[in-house]
Parts: structure tokens; sequence; C-alpha cells
């Protein structure tokens, strides 16, 4: 081979792997939209579901029916959420990784497929509730209305079941009955699901529940999980208990916990309860903190990859009167997820965040730990005590923060107040070009990455800061105080616009009025 034909051979090949390359992405981008399409299509499907023309009239059976039929399409909402915005989150990396071999038309097609979906699913959902509490409120004015008379009784999914707080004390002691006779029959339950509905535990070893009825021994249940109301912290004889209510029989296998803190096992009668999970060979999960309880000597030890994987896809939340020892573990499990490449759909900050180091390589807890640059998650959401001020130096370096964590995509402040802007060389050109979000949830506002100003944001957003209310505090700035108004205005504009309900303001909380 001669010299001169030396440089058009490298060009060759290196234009026939670039058309590979090109013809990969394409590949790629047909079945991310292919993928997009499918749940837009499952939207629409259970849109079709919510059309159905709300009963009225003056019977209960067909109401409670339809409620039911509400209810399970919520789940299936929330099953579909959960998958869409695991699609959208890959969507939009590949889209990030492969910009270049996409065409404008392309990069339109794929954001409005995205913005649709993201639109579709929450609307849904919204109506879904609204129709759910209409439902709700008809059947209790109608009950209220008419003599107490027996209704026929709801056969439960042995399968799944959920014993639920919103549900009626009826319907609990439905289901007592209906899981006796079937424990009574020896028909396997393979999981028991306490939906914040546990209270204590009996004296007798059994478990009291929020309706004020007694759960007793189901000797053919296999897996019991609890959980509880977010945050709840479970004292050692709640948590000792609760598994010792399955030590009369060999079949409960499993234990899950979530949304609560558990207390180490340290006493005489934890101990005992220990040694008997022990020669069962029973599992307790904590889905809070990825980990599994060790019932050789009661300390937790990380669970299986998989089961972190599922965790940290629901996301993780610290709460700020946890034990130490408990965020010790979350600190642990998000460390794990970095190191794995486990993606953490969201980190929440419940009132546990301090400060942030200078150089921004660190969050501070109040507990005085330590949170490092965490490429693994994906948004942050910063939730301080109500009305606290965060300056501009201390906002900057957040920016940092969530910058070294490199994968993260989206900030939210809540419950505070943020500077009206930051300088120039806070924001990089990496999170300018990978259009990092900075949200303002209070004032339903984000941060403009090009002039450093806040601008209302979608309303994608602005329909969820509403949910969560607006405290208008008279120790706020001048300057927050217009964006709230700012916000009021577009959300109830919006609403009268669109006469649609689920662009609803949300019940607004206002602290202090202007």
């Amino acid at each position: 081979m001669s010299s001169s034909a030396l440089p058009t051979d490298l060009t060759k090949s290196e234009t026939n792997i670039q058309s590979r390359d090109e013809q990969e992405a394409m590949r790629q981008w047909e079945e991310h939209s292919n993928a997009l399409s499918t749940l837009l299509q499952a939207t629409e499907d259970l849109g079709r579901k919510l059309e159905l023309p709300t009963p009225t009239g003056s019977r209960t059976d067909t109401l409670a029916e339809r409620h039911k039929e509400r209810k399970e399409v919520e789940r299936e909402l929330l099953h579909l959420k959960s998958s869409s915005l695991e699609a959208i989150d890959t969507t939009e990396a590949f889209i990030h990784e492969n910009s270049a071999y996409l065409s404008a038309q392309q990069h339109r097609e794929t954001r409005n497929r995205i913005r649709e979906l993201r639109k579709s699913v929450d609307r849904l959902l919204e109506l879904s509730r609204k129709q759910l509490e209409d439902f709700t409120n008809q059947l209790l004015k109608l009950r209220a209305a008419t003599p107490p008379q027996v209704e026929a009784v709801e056969p439960i999914n042995l399968n799944c079941v959920m014993i639920e707080a919103t549900d009626s004390k009826e319907k609990h002691q439905s289901i007592i009955d209906q899981l006796k006779q079937a424990s009574g029959k020896g028909s396997p339950i393979p999981i028991l699901i306490l939906h914040t509905t546990f209270a204590t535990i009996h004296e007798n070893g059994n478990i009291n529940l929020s309706s004020g009825l007694i759960l007793p021994f189901i000797s053919t249940l296999a897996d019991l999980a609890v959980w509880t109301e977010k945050g709840r912290v479970l004292s050692e004889a709640e948590f000792s208990g609760l598994l010792k209510y399955g030590s009369k029989s060999t079949r409960i296998q499993e234990y899950g916990f979530q949304h609560c803190d558990l207390p180490p096992l340290t006493g005489t009668s934890s101990r005992e309860v220990l040694k008997e999970l022990q020669e069962r060979g029973a599992k307790v999960t904590w889905d809070d903190t990825g980990h599994c309880l060790n019932t050789s000597h009661g300390s937790w030890e990380m669970n299986t990859i998989d089961r972190v994987r599922a965790d940290c896809a629901a996301g993780v939340v610290m709460y700020k009167h946890w034990r130490k020892e408990t965020l010790h573990l979350q600190i642990k499990m998000l460390e794990f997820a970095t190191e794995k490449e486990i993606p953490v759909r969201i980190l929440r900050l419940n009132r546990c965040y301090c400060s942030v180091t200078p150089d921004g390589s660190k969050l501070i807890l109040q507990s005085g730990q330590t949170l490092s640059a965490l490429s693994s998650v994906k948004r942050i959401n910063i939730e301080t005590e109500d009305g606290r001020k965060i300056q501009e130096v201390e906002f900057s370096r957040l920016l940092m923060y969530a910058d070294q964590s490199q994968n993260i995509k989206e900030l939210r402040f809540q419950f505070c107040e943020l500077p009206p802007t930051v300088s120039a060389s806070t924001i990089s050109s990496e999170m300018k070009s990978k259009n990092f979000k900075v949200s303002w949830l209070s004032t339903g506002h984000r941060l403009d990455l090009h002039d450093r100003t806040w601008g209302i944001d979608d309303m994608d957003t602005i329909r969820e800061s509403c949910g969560y209310g607006v405290a208008i505090y008279q120790q706020s700035s001048s300057h927050m105080h217009k964006l709230q108004m700012r916000f009021l205005t577009v959300a109830s504009q919006n609403n009268k616009d669109t006469n649609n309900p689920t662009h609803a303001n949300g019940d607004y909380r206002v602290d202090t009025m202007l």
C-alpha cells in the first residue's frame, strides 16, 4: 500500500464507522419512539375507561362497583406512570448521547411525545382521583341517608391482599373474615400488605389495625409487608412484635418494611425473635435503606442487587427525625448504587439538609453526616424548614454539587427562599447543554440557565406545585412575593382557560396575608 493511499483508506474506514454508528442510532431512535408510542396508546386505553358516565341515583351497589373499577384503573395508571418515567429517562439519555445523529425534526418529535406522555399520565391520574373522591362522597351520603343493611361481601384476591387505611371498617372486617376462612381451609396466602393500617401490637400478639379491629394470626400467610405512614418511627416493641406475629408458623418467610424508621433489636425479647427467625430461615427487608436483617446477630446488611435496584427506582427519602444509624444505611445504599451504576429516580431530603461544603463536593445533613457527589441520582429534592433563606453563595455551591454529581437532571427546592440570581461562573456549559433544570416549587418558577433569572415553570411542574399548596410568609422578600403572585395568577388563568379539573390550583395555605 502506498503512503499516498493511506489517508484515503483511513478516511473510508472512519466514514464506514461513522455510518454504522449513525445506523445504530437510527435503529435505537425507532425503538425509543415505538416505546413512547406504545405508552401513549396505553394512556388512551385507560382514558376510555375513565370516560364512562358517572352513575347517579340511590343504588349503593352501582356506585360501589364503579368505585372499585376506578381504584383498579388508578393502580394501572400508577404502574403506567412508573414505566413512563423509566422510558422517558432512558430516551432523554439516548438523545443526549446521540444528538449529533438526530435531525431537528427527530428531536422535536421525541420531545413532543415525551411532553405529551407526561401530560397524559398526570391528567388521567388527577381525573381518576377526582372521580374516586366523587364516588366516595356519593357513597357516604347515600349510606348516611339509608338504614343499615347487609351488603354483599366483596371477594378478595388471595394472591395479594391489601388492607388500606382508606377502606371502611366494614371492608377491613370483610377482609379479615375471608383471610380466616381461607386460612382455616389451608389455602395459601402469598402476601398481605398493611397499607398505613398498622396501629400497634395487641397484648395477645395479634395486630391492632387503624380501624380499631384486630388482625388475628393467619397460619397460611407467606409474606407480610408493613407500609407505614411516611416517616413513622417504630419502637422496638412494635418492630419485634410484628416479627413475632408469624412465629407460630413456619409459613411466613419474609417481612417487608417501608416508609418507616426501624430500631435496633437489642432487648432480651428481641434476641429471642431473632433466634426464631433464624431457625425458620425468614427474611426481613427494609426498602427505605436497601438492606436486609442478618438474623444471626441482628445487624443490617446490603440486600441483593435486584432488590436494591427496585428500591432505588422507587426513590429514597431521608427524614430529619430518623436515627443517625438509619441515615447511615441510606447513605451506604446511595454509595452502593453509584458504584454499581444503579439509577436512583429521586432523592428527597426531608428537613434533613443543613449546608454544603465550600467546594460543592458534599452535602452536610442536620445529623452531621455528609453526602458526596452521587452520579446515580437523577433528581434531588431539598425540602428545608419553613421559610428558610438560602443566600446566593450557598445556592451557588448547591448548583456546583449538582454539576459534580454528573447525572442529576433536576434540582428542586421547597419551603425555602432562593436568591434572585446567581453569578455567571456558577452555571457550567455542561449544565446548559444537558438542559439541567432548577425548580423552585414554592413559587412555581425555574431558573433560566442563560440569563440566570427566574421564569415561570412548565405547566406540569406548576400543577405539582399547586398540589403542595402555597405558603406566603411575612418575612419573605418582595421578590419572592412577586414570583408567588405571578405563579398563582398563571395557575388560576390556566384553570379558567382550559376548564379542566386537572389544572385546579389546589388548596392554598397562606400563613400571613400580604
